[in-house]
């Protein structure tokens, strides 16, 4: 796992205690979370956000910055003059309070 230690302790709990298909969230692991990694690195040179989750309905990826969880679009981008801008789509204080979200994710996801 590309940062797992850089990530917080809720991250391999998460994994341990096998949480990690939470509909529609999908925990990132191995080789998918390494090339999301590569790629937001690749668009956004030196933000330094680590991809930890992916939601399974859209194109939503959440990201750990080293202190706070945003949940970008992974393909939506804003271009300007300057080139691609980051849209953070939502922010999370903490990766509990992300968790918390897609807690409540899983309880309103149509699984129809």
């Amino acid at each position: 796992m590309i940062g797992a230690e850089s990530l917080p302790a809720l991250y391999a709990h998460m994994i341990e205690c096998g949480i990690i298909d939470l509909d529609p969230w999908a925990v990132l692991r191995g080789e998918m979370q390494l090339r999301r990694a590569q790629h937001i690195e690749q668009v956004f040179p030196g933000w330094g956000v680590i991809p930890f989750a992916r939601r399974t309905d859209n194109d939503d990826v959440a990201c750990w910055t080293g202190s706070k969880v945003v949940v970008i679009d992974y393909w939506d981008l804003i271009w300007d003059e300057n080139g691609p801008r980051r849209l953070v789509a939502r922010e999370y204080s903490s990766m509990e309070e992300w968790f918390l979200a897609a807690a409540r994710d899983f309880i309103e996801f149509d699984w129809s």
